[in-house]
Parts: structure tokens; sequence; C-alpha cells
């Protein structure tokens, strides 16, 4: 696979980190108009018509425009966004402590766009019409290891040098590509549509699905490459995935609305991942199913 990604580490200073977690989990077009707000030279002129639409940073993130390539949009749709924030779901035993962590993912050639999602993130969550706010205090970028590399104390990079831009491929290369039995866990609730309808129980090969067609669409979108997978094929494949000890339900976390309701749990699975095991690992970064852009369906795997 042949595109790449950042992957962030941003540090935030609140008075309530469980509060401002929740409200910023699932935010939706909150940040988008942030970034706009930031950005936008013309904000009386609808982005399609405006002279500066090519160039324009806010467009590269939020537009999702569609391919002029009838094969192409019949393959890919619609884009998703090219970017993945991550929230910590924290309890009220952690509202002591005076900062949280938070995650971001940026894909492809939105990385360029960067700087303007950090300060509209950063605008978010200095929203004095918010129940709770917070200010950034640092940025730090996470090479291939984990190790992290600092690249500025706010949203100004003092130090664009350390930004690491990982590669897919190089992601894949440490990975248990021998594994043939893995856990898989939901960190924030997952959100796959069935026929218009939210799915209220987890099913492998439809999950699977979902990441295929997302980070496929990733690829095509901001990484300007085709992945040369048998799709029809890793469907296959993904059916054949046994659940030995699963445990997911649907259902509405503690202290969070209606409306992120979804699917929790983990579950264990075993059978040939060989083929899949690359959707797996890069969907552990950009996430699944509807909002994964802003903290939904965040998972993790490891070898069982």
């Amino acid at each position: 696979m042949d595109f790449n990604l950042v992957n962030l580490k941003i540090t935030v200073r609140t008075a309530n980190p469980a509060l401002l977690s929740l409200r910023l989990l699932g935010q939706g077009s909150g940040l988008a108009t942030a970034c706009r707000n930031v950005a936008c030279k013309r904000p009386t002129v609808a982005c399609g018509h405006c002279p500066e639409h090519d160039g324009c940073a806010w467009y590269v993130l939020f537009g999702q425009g569609l391919s002029a390539d009838p094969a192409a949009l019949r393959r890919h749709q619609k884009p998703p966004l090219p970017f993945a924030f991550s929230f910590p779901l924290l309890d009220e035993a952690d509202s002591s402590a005076q900062t949280f962590e938070c995650g971001l993912v940026v894909v492809g050639r939105a990385i360029a766009c960067l700087e303007l999602l950090l300060e509209g993130f950063s605008a978010l969550l200095e929203d004095d019409h918010s129940v709770e706010t917070g200010e950034i205090i640092r940025v730090d970028s996470l090479d291939y290891q984990g190790e992290r590399r600092l690249l500025g104390n706010g949203t100004h990079f003092d130090h664009p040098e350390n930004l690491a831009v990982l590669s897919a491929d190089g992601l894949l290369e440490s990975r248990p590509w021998g594994c043939s039995r893995l856990t898989l866990r939901l960190h924030t609730p997952l959100r796959l549509t069935v026929e218009g309808r939210y799915s209220t129980s987890f099913e492998f090969s439809r999950f699977v699905r979902t990441l295929m067609r997302r980070i496929s669409s990733l690829a095509y979108y901001y990484g300007g490459c085709e992945l040369d997978s048998d799709f029809s094929d890793l469907s296959r494949q993904a059916v054949a995935i046994a659940s030995d000890d699963a445990c997911f339900s649907y259902g509405i976390p503690p202290g969070m609305g209606g409306k992120l309701a979804g699917i929790l749990g983990n579950g264990d699975f075993s059978g040939d991942f060989s083929g899949l095991m690359p959707f797996l690992v890069l969907g552990t970064f950009v996430h699944a199913g509807k909002g994964a852009s802003y903290g939904m369906g965040r998972y993790t795997i490891s070898p069982v």
C-alpha cells in the first residue's frame, strides 16, 4: 500500500478532562466550521464557486470532492475525511487531572494542511459557548516505534523537522503476518449501517468490508493510488474468519448521549488473516464506521 500518514499526540489542558473528552467525541460539523472560520478569506461565497477553491486547505480537508472518473466514482463513491481524531473515554475518577491526550492521524496530501487542522481544533477547544473548554499545550509526532518527537508547545510548529511522515508499507512491516488468532477490542462506539439503519450486532466480515472501503478510498483520494487487492477474494476470507469468544453489545457508554450509541466490546477471532491484516492494521489508525474521523469506531488488535 502506497500512501503516507502522520500520527500525532496532542496534550490538552482543561479543568474537566472527562467532560471535554465527551464533548469532542463525535463532534461532527463543529471542527469544519472552526477551520473554515480560521482559513476562509471569502466566507460569503459558496465553496464550489470560490475563485480560490483550487489552493484552499479547508477544501482539501473537508471538501470531499468527487472523482471525475466514473469508474473510480463507482468504486469509491464519496471520499471520507482525510483525518481521524482519537479521544479517551474518561470516567469521573479522572476529572481531577488537569490534562488529557488525544490522537490525530492525517493522511496523504492533507498532511500539508495539518496546521490549519490544529488551529481549527484549538478554536473548537476554546469555544466559550461550550460547557467545558481547553487549550493545546503540546503536540508530538510519533515515529514507527511510537517514540515521540516534539513539534511544538501549542499549535505553532517550533520543530517542523520532527514531523515523522510514515508510509503505509512501513507501518505494516513489523506486524504479525503469521497470526492465526487475534483479539479485537472496540474502545469507542462503532456505528455501521445496514440498509439505512445502524447495526446492533458485530459481524467480522461486515466490519472488514467497511475497513476495505474506507482505506481504499483514502488511498485513492488522498494518496493518489489505487490498491491492487482482490476485494472479492478478501471478502470471502473475511466470511471464513471464525468467532471464538465474542462479547459485543449495542448501547450507550456511561455519560454519553444517545447520538453516540454504537457497538462496544471485544472478541477473539481465528482464521487466515494474511490478506486482511493490512486493512486491520491501518484501520487502527483511521478507525471504522460513521463518525470515524471524530473518534468513533476506534479499535485495537493484538495476536492471541
